[in-house]
């Protein structure tokens, strides 16, 4: 399943500088868990920076979470899985969406 968030430029910035560091992966928080991703396939983390999606990041199998925290789940991925796609237009919006556009 895919989910889409909203980042800011400096923020997928520093994400891709991850990629040439000995520890390349980084994290992404939620307060609610996203109930599509499937531990079945593949689940990516689709990034919408000034208005456009840019691309996605594929997301690891594990998962944290710390029931004491106001974001409980945390989402890994190993930003080496960065894959750009044609910016596509999208309307702002909050926490995350299902509603991402098609790529291979």
């Amino acid at each position: 399943m895919d989910i889409g968030i909203w980042m800011a430029a400096a923020t997928l910035e520093h994400k891709l500088e991850a990629q040439y560091e000995p520890n390349p992966e980084q994290t992404w928080n939620f307060s609610r868990w996203p109930t599509r991703l499937s531990g079945d396939e593949k689940n990516r983390l689709f990034v919408a920076v000034n208005g456009k999606w840019r691309g996605y990041f594929v997301l690891q199998d594990e998962v944290l979470f710390n029931p004491r925290d106001s974001a409980r789940y945390t989402l890994i991925f190993d930003t080496r899985t960065w894959t750009p796609i044609p910016p596509t237009p999208v309307r702002r919006f909050r926490g995350f969406t299902y509603k991402v556009p098609d790529a291979p």
